[in-house]
């Protein structure tokens, strides 16, 4: 009877700090994904016309576009770095940064060889680039922390329910 006290306090013990190390991923998957939003949002307004010029440099965005875009972008990304953190709105934002991360790497596979005198992406070192598999790797490794952020609050979800 011993034996089975202790083992189900040691079960128990797992089972706190498996949920406490998925909170802390949780955590850390928010708070990537805000700190590139806000860095890469506030970095476009502060050089908005910087961004614009950048935006002549992929042949296949329009240039009555140009404006349009130079000006929602950062404001969507500020707004997805803040607004991450308010539950009820959060889903929203992780969909919304999927769409336009995959539509940033979209338009980095489409220019694969192209030369970026600004550089690129919110990663960019706003040097001149040609766009490489190593640009479109590093701006495709901030999808990451949102699908890692999904499949663990689906378990979270259902490791609650079932308790």
């Amino acid at each position: 009877m011993v034996k089975s006290l202790v083992g189900s306090k040691v079960n128990i013990l797992k089972m706190n700090i498996k949920i406490s190390l998925k909170n802390i991923s949780l955590y850390c998957s928010l708070v990537f994904i805000s700190i590139i939003m806000l860095y890469s949002g506030i970095t476009k307004f502060v050089d908005v016309f910087q961004f614009i010029n950048t935006l002549s440099y992929y042949k296949y965005i329009p240039n009555q576009l140009h404006v349009i875009i130079g000006y929602i972008v950062p404001i969507l990304e500020v707004l997805i770095g803040l607004l991450i953190w308010h539950r009820p709105l959060r889903n929203y934002m992780l969909f919304t940064y999927k769409i336009l991360i995959f539509s940033f790497i979209l338009l980095l596979i489409i220019h694969y060889g192209s030369y970026m005198p600004y550089g690129c992406g919110c990663l960019g070192t706003n040097d001149a680039e040609t766009i490489d598999y190593l640009i479109i790797l590093r701006d495709g490794i901030c999808i990451i922390p949102a699908y890692i952020y999904s499949i663990l609050a689906k378990q979270r979800i259902f490791i609650t329910e079932q308790t």
